[in-house]
């Protein structure tokens, strides 16, 4: 295929700007702009161009002429961001090659949660707004707001930030499955949400882990989520013996994402009898695609993640780990953010198949090299969590710590099915 004369000179302006010819590469990239090339060959000039103006007015006008025609281009975004001052140069990092973090065990300052007025212990009352005292029952009342804002993903995968965000916090494994938890420093006993072990805190370490930005206090208490799980039970009861557990409070960490730009899509439609070629462009706004950060729950309880509204999230405070423990995060944001992207892609799929068109389009194709990862947060959020043993066989249950959902595994007519029920 012959090359048309303003992808020569794109070419040319574009080699002239990475050897810092400047003024070469301006005149090349500015020929090529008279000459009107093709749209994906304008906005290659215009981000070449606006590389080698030093004029930041300039660069900005021609970084937003490129995201006012493809939104999701990542190298415009990122350049705006180190001319907005989010993003310093300095501090972009190969991915590869990720600046070595210190190791070893420090000392931080234990937040305690003890009574003013007895010395108590105090814990979380699910109230969402205090802590109460387990002797005296006197509240300390908490402030609440709204949840942490989300950081700039396209930022924080150009620095370290994504890909390790640590902060010393204290932690303890369980001795039964493994699992490690953060739990408040007034913590002497507790139970492994997972294994059911009951143990003493003897020891704690100090570890380097993300710190979350946002938590969804418990609104169930422990009675609450225990009768709702009978009630269920009563519904349609197991044949044989049948008893429940002690039920866990634990907070769980999850990735929520908000994912941006835009999708392309091609396709044909029939009409009489005539198949004809279509496409189209659709913008792309999707917030908190929430994706599990933890790797211990299992498989059959992963939809207990659902549901829970994310509008009551609060900014993160240790105090509502009082008397609950938080699974420690395992999943990097970057390793998430493929699957928050996957998501955006499925959703995106199925909203353009149901309203581009009234007929079926074939061939259907859609391109996502122009959506992307706009922001993210490290959030926990509340479960309670046991199991049920009917007759020789166990089945787990959770329920949600916010809505009193409940998801669990029960056996009926003889085999085990899934069920999900609201309250």
């Amino acid at each position: 295929m012959t090359r048309s004369h303003t992808f020569d000179l794109l070419s040319n302006g574009r080699a002239s700007a990475k050897a810092g010819e400047k003024a070469v590469a301006r005149r090349y990239l500015e020929r090529a702009l008279s000459l009107d090339p093709p749209a994906d060959e304008r906005l290659e000039v215009l981000y070449w161009l606006s590389e080698v103006l030093d004029d930041p007015r300039e660069k900005r006008a021609l970084l937003e002429e490129i995201l006012a025609n493809n939104l999701g281009d990542a190298r415009a975004r990122r350049k705006l961001a180190i001319l907005d001052g989010k993003l310093k140069p300095e501090e972009i990092v190969d991915p590869d090659r990720l600046p070595a973090q210190a190791g070893g065990d420090k000392n931080v300052a234990a937040r305690s949660f003890t009574c003013p007025n007895c010395g108590g212990r105090m814990s979380y009352a699910p109230d969402g707004a205090s802590l109460v005292c387990e002797y005296c029952e006197s509240r300390q009342a908490m402030q609440r707001g709204s949840g942490a804002a989300e950081d700039d993903f396209l930022v924080a995968m150009a620095t370290a930030k994504a890909q390790n965000r640590p902060v010393q916090m204290q932690v303890l494994a369980c001795a039964g499955c493994g699992v490690s938890f953060s739990l408040a420093p007034e913590t002497i006993t507790t139970t492994c949400p997972y294994c059911q072990t009951p143990f003493a805190v003897e020891q704690i370490e100090v570890r380097s882990l993300d710190a979350p930005d946002s938590i969804l206090p418990f609104r169930i208490n422990a009675e609450q989520a225990r009768e709702r799980v009978k009630d269920w039970l009563a519904e349609n009861p197991p044949e044989g013996p049948l008893k429940l557990s002690r039920l866990t409070g634990v907070y769980l960490p999850v990735w929520l994402f908000s994912i941006g730009g835009q999708v392309d899509w091609t396709g044909s439609v029939v009409v009489e009898k005539r198949e004809i070629p279509v496409s189209g462009t659709r913008a792309v706004n999707r917030a908190n695609l929430l994706v599990a950060a933890g790797k211990a729950l299992p498989q059959e309880l992963a939809p207990a993640l659902d549901g829970f509204d994310l509008d009551d999230l609060q900014p993160y405070d240790a105090r509502y780990l009082a008397d609950f423990p938080a699974e420690s995060f395992r999943l990097p944001a970057a390793e998430a953010s493929l699957k928050a992207r996957d998501m955006a892609r499925r959703l995106e799929l199925d909203a353009v198949r149901e309203t581009a068109y009234d007929r079926e389009v074939l061939d259907f194709s859609l391109r996502t090299t122009n959506m992307l990862v706009e922001g993210y947060r490290l959030a926990l959020v509340p479960l309670w969590l046991g199991f049920y043993q009917a007759g020789q066989r166990r089945f787990d249950v959770a329920v949600n710590g916010q809505t009193g959902a409940i998801t669990a595994d029960r056996p009926e007519g003889g085999m085990l099915s899934w069920v999900k029920s609201w309250f």
